[in-house]
Order: C-alpha cells, then structure tokens, then sequence
C-alpha cells in the first residue's frame, strides 16, 4: 500500500513539474534601423518564420524597433539574433555581413 500511495504521489509530482516547463513564452525587442517600410518587415518575417518557436511577430517602422514572441523553450535568443543579422539587417551590437547587406534592396541597405 505505500509503495502504491509513493508512487501516486511521484506520478503526480512528475506530471506537473512536466507541466510548468512546457512553455516558456518569451518577448524581445529588437532595434533594427534599417527597418523602415513593409518590404524590410516582410524580409525579415519570412527568415525569422523558418524558426521554430517564433509565435508573433510586430514591427514598428516609426521606432524602428521588431517585437518577437518565441518559445524560449524550443529557440534561444541568440538564434533570433543570428537569423535577423544573416537576413542583412544590423542590430546595435551585431552588423550584418555585407555579403548579406548586399542582398537587401537598396533604400534597405
């Protein structure tokens, strides 16, 4: 009888300390300069959307700033960062290669 009631209790223990961690929904905002037109905001959307975990994106054209919500529990941050810069748009600490620069339109670059 106690080794059925400790397992119950251990079952049950496991089941929602599997529940907390499920999700990890997480809100960054990024200030990108080159974010200045619905072209600029679609490119990066379409790269960061190949991410799993992204679930929202919002820019602001005025601010020059892009909100992401993303599952910090399937995509790090540095991801992101990574997928922004190498889609050749530039954050403050972290300039895009020019070679991905370069694939930008011009009144982007």
């Amino acid at each position: 009888m106690k080794k059925q009631l400790l397992y119950s209790i251990f079952l049950v223990a496991a089941l929602l300390s599997a529940a907390c961690h499920r999700n990890d929904i997480r809100t960054e905002t990024f200030q990108i300069e080159q974010l200045r037109s619905d072209e600029g905001v679609q490119l990066i959307a379409k790269a960061l959307k190949t991410l799993p975990g992204i679930q929202e994106i919002r820019p602001n054209l005025e601010t020059h700033t892009l909100t992401v919500v993303f599952n910090g529990r399937m995509l790090y941050l540095k991801n992101i960062e990574y997928t922004i810069v190498h889609a050749g748009f530039s954050l403050p600490y972290w300039p895009a290669p020019d070679e991905a620069k370069a694939s930008l339109p011009e009144e982007l670059q």
